[in-house]
């Protein structure tokens, strides 16, 4: 009994460690601290959650990444349809391709989250990766979510 609580805790705590995902559209490095949902929302190509809570009642992720999908939709469009202030919106390049970071703030359930979304179109799809941090995260967590946003490449 005690062996198998053991080997439960171990492949949990082992989950939330730091992985490359990659598919055969994206990669993306997931720190350590972050859970890459399996089988989670289908309208989602990759999804992940912090391990850590907040909020008044600690019953709120401090970080949950989703990357969406959009065919037939362009970047620019898509940064019109983001929702909340926008704080910066920068376009970077790696190798050729071109990507748009965009950053807002957000108030959901009275908490403000900085939302950063890194967006690029391949093949008539746009691909939009959200992470949205609590504004008052720490600032090792923000840079785990920085570097997972940096991380992120198209094939």
């Amino acid at each position: 009994m005690v062996y198998a609580s053991t080997r439960i805790k171990r492949t949990a705590a082992a989950a939330f460690e730091a992985e490359t995902v990659e598919t055969d559209e994206f990669i993306i490095q997931k720190p350590d601290g972050f859970l890459n949902v399996i089988g989670g929302d289908p309208q989602y190509a990759f999804e992940a959650y912090s391990k850590e809570f907040g909020g008044q009642d600690e019953n709120i992720r401090l970080g949950r990444v989703k990357l969406t999908i959009r065919p037939g939709l362009s970047v620019e469009q898509a940064v019109s349809e983001i929702e909340g202030e926008v704080v910066s919106d920068i376009s970077e390049v790696i190798g050729e391709r071109h990507y748009r970071v965009v950053e807002t703030k957000r108030i959901e359930k009275e908490i403000e989250f900085r939302v950063f979304h890194k967006l690029a179109e391949e093949e008539g799809k746009t691909y939009d990766l959200e992470i949205a941090v609590f504004a008052e995260a720490s600032d090792d967590f923000l840079q785990k979510a920085e570097a997972m946003l940096a991380s992120f490449e198209l094939k």
